[in-house]
């Protein structure tokens, strides 16, 4: 009973003394129980809820049935019957009856007559046909039901564990969640043990208590009660003790609710520890016109930024109207040219005629969540999610389209009468001949578009066919893949195309268990490699949704082979489990060769959890809600990851006096004099005195968290490092 006893909370209840009887000349018995005779009661120790406890498959044996020889019609007659069955039912076959009936239940009727029929029918000779029927199991996948266990706790120390007893189980942890009603809890063996070991895992919600007893070292639970606090305790078991040893380890325990997301916890963050600060101050244009825009994408001409597609309102709608959720009028047919030294800006539409494009490629350059890389002076960009004029519904549109930025620039600000003929080509995605990816190559929204070296990325992202609108007929298929391509652009010939195999398609047919995301962080990362150099790749942070309702929390990183990489959370105690920022949002990057040390900031946005830095405790929201607070994602030389927190956006305030949240879908533009490595990526070793870095520009402007009201902002805020050792 002991065995137990560690794992039991208090439940307190009296007991009666049982009535005295005189027994006489009998010799008195001694008491089983040290009652409480003068008070006729006693407080024993708390009677506790029952622990049903399962058994691993693996160790139960086969379920016997014991023959005995029949005495029923002599010795020259060789027979049998069956009389005991530990589990389920054995059955002859009557050609009779064509039927099976059970030969293994002991009859229990007086009447002669039927029981000499029973008895009969019983007997199994030679050439009887029979079977096992197993009884249905109500136990959990892999395991058996042993036996239910009622006990109470003494007071008393466990005996210490002796030289041969396991030591405590390592580095218990909660794994990847199946669902939002499961968790997964895994550890590693002891440090310490002899012989081979089973473990014991316990749970308990406060009401039941259920107990498994397995060798393998993870066990998933299902059915749980979302929100509900779980306590789990596991310890090791010596199978094989020396006599009189201590078999059993110390425990170790763990607790978390069910969760939505990947993980049902996230790793630590912690306030900024770099030796600079980044500054956010609102930035002023003085008179000139800037657009409030979102989801857009960006290049960069001579210090000047070109903005193009994207939405001019905020946040979609979520009503049963597709076109009231995603009104077209709020899809951006402008393109902008922004000067932020000089203060001016430009635009001019594609829907004017002298840009020489059709309805169809101007609904493509209108889409919202397209995935976009420049290249030098070529602005590439890819998908988009669009009402098309030529289909009369939305779409993801299925191009790739190569924007030549001076020519565009010259003719926005009027240098050129007309867009030049070269200035946007665009070049459909075939679809696939092998089933490797759904539907175009280039239909995707809401991923992200990187190169390493000559080979371009297309990470993650959805194709989304239809209006978005609760209960509508919409069409929805996550990539769950990276698809590389290489491209084949010459501006001056007007030519445009792309080239990729099966072999570029990891993994084909994707794989929703690991890389089912969207909306998600993507960006180029820098490492040291093995020649005191540096390395690029590509990293996807977090992104949703999980299952469907949740926010993934395990980044992913991706090399010039195109294939990613995640680590399994139930495998790794120490990986990474992203706490904040988890949509896409505005983001800088900055590395130091000195350390190997790759820092990407993310910029407010949309948040499962917000940062109190007086604690440095989480508060989970469970509705994922816009935020301002600024972190950044550190990866060291070593591969490692944390998160930390810098700052929030400073405060500003809409016409009815409501604080605003930034950063979900903005974008950052470094400034004109700050040292760059590759991608936009700032030489953070170069930066010696207070550097106006950049600027953050456009996305969601939100009045609260949840529920409120939002537009596309407007606001630039000017971002300045600040060395803290100057």
């Amino acid at each position: 009973m002991f065995f137990f006893r560690h794992q039991f909370r208090s439940r307190g209840r009296a007991y009666r003394n049982p009535k005295q009887r005189d027994l006489g000349n009998l010799e008195v018995l001694e008491n089983r129980l040290a009652l409480a005779a003068d008070s006729g009661t006693l407080d024993r120790p708390p009677l506790e809820q029952t622990d049903t406890v399962y058994l691993d498959n693996l160790l139960i044996g086969p379920q016997p049935i014991v023959m005995n020889q029949s005495e029923v019609i002599g010795d020259e007659t060789n027979s049998f019957v069956i009389t005991a069955v530990a589990n389920g039912i054995v059955e002859k076959w009557l050609p009779a009856t064509e039927s099976w009936v059970n030969v293994s239940t002991v009859p229990t009727t007086s009447n002669p007559t039927e029981l000499l029929k029973l008895l009969q029918i019983r007997l199994i000779q030679q050439g009887d046909r029979i079977k096992w029927t197993p009884s249905q199991s109500t136990s959990p996948a892999g395991f058996e039901k042993a036996f239910d266990v009622v006990g109470w706790d003494d007071g008393n120390p466990l005996a210490p564990p002796s030289s041969e007893a396991p030591s405590e189980v390592q580095n218990l942890r909660f794994g990847q969640s199946e669902d939002a009603n499961s968790l997964t809890v895994s550890w590693d063996p002891p440090a310490s043990f002899v012989g081979s070991l089973n473990y014991t895992v316990t749970v308990d919600n406060g009401s039941t208590s259920t107990t498994f007893i397995t060798t393998s070292t993870s066990k998933s639970f299902s059915d749980l009660e979302t929100g509900v606090p779980y306590t789990f305790w596991v310890w090791a078991t010596n199978t094989n003790p020396a006599p009189g040893a201590q078999a059993t380890g110390p425990t170790s325990s763990i607790s978390a609710a069910p969760s939505k997301d990947q993980t049902p916890t996230f790793s630590q963050v912690k306030n900024w520890s770099g030796d600079y600060d980044l500054t956010f101050s609102e930035y002023d244009m003085g008179t000139a016109s800037v657009p409030t825009l979102q989801s857009f994408a960006s290049g960069i001409y001579n210090d000047q930024w070109v903005l193009i597609a994207g939405r001019t309102n905020g946040l979609h709608g979520f009503s049963d109207d597709g076109l009231a959720n995603f009104p077209p009028r709020y899809q951006n047919t402008d393109v902008w040219v922004i000067d932020p030294i000089s203060k001016e800006t430009w635009s001019r539409s594609l829907n004017d005629t002298s840009s020489g494009l059709s309805s169809s490629e101007i609904d493509s350059l209108s889409s919202t969540n397209t995935e976009s890389y420049q290249d030098g002076n070529t602005l590439f960009i890819v998908g988009g999610y669009v009402y098309s004029r030529a289909i009369n519904n939305f779409t993801t549109y299925n191009a790739l389209s190569a924007i030549d930025l001076p020519t565009l620039v010259n003719w926005v600000k009027g240098t050129d009468e007309t867009l030049h003929t070269n200035a946007i080509l665009q070049v459909a995605g075939e679809e696939s001949s092998d089933n490797s990816y759904d539907g175009g190559f280039f239909q995707v929204t809401g991923g992200g578009l990187e190169k390493i070296e000559d080979r371009y990325q297309l990470v993650f992202g959805q194709k989304f066919e239809g209006p978005y609108a609760h209960g509508s007929t919409t069409f929805q298929v996550y990539t769950s893949q990276v698809r590389s391509f290489d491209i084949d652009y010459d501006f001056a010939n007007g030519t445009l195309s792309y080239s990729t195999d099966s072999n570029m398609i990891n993994p084909s047919g994707g794989d929703p268990n690991r890389f089912r995301r969207r909306d998600l962080n993507v960006f180029p990362i820098l490492s040291p490699d093995d020649q005191g150099g540096t390395t690029k790749s590509t990293a996807a942070l977090a992104g949703v949704f999980y299952n469907g309702v949740g926010v993934w929390t395990v980044p992913v990183e991706i090399g010039y082979d195109g294939i990613p990489t995640t680590e399994n959370p139930t495998n790794d105690p120490d990986v990474f489990r992203q706490a904040m920022n988890q949509y896409e949002s505005g983001k800088i990057g900055l590395y130091s060769q000195t350390s190997g040390e790759m820092t990407q900031v993310l910029l407010g946005g949309i948040s499962a959890n917000t940062f109190d830095p007086a604690t440095e405790q989480l508060t989970y929201d469970e509705n994922n809600g816009f935020h301002r607070q600024i972190t950044a994602v550190l990866r060291g030389a070593s591969g490692s990851y944390q998160q930390q927190y810098i700052t929030e956006f400073p405060d500003i305030y809409d016409g009815n006096g409501e604080l605003l949240y930034f950063g979900a879908n903005a974008r950052f533009f470094p400034a004109h004099d700050v040292p760059l490595l590759t991608d936009d990526i700032i030489d953070l070793d170069s930066l010696t005195t207070e550097t106006v870095v950049g600027y953050m520009f456009g996305g969601i402007a939100a009045d609260q968290p949840n529920f409120g009201h939002t537009v596309a902002s407007s606001i630039i805020f000017e971002i300045t490092y600040t060395p803290l050792n100057a």
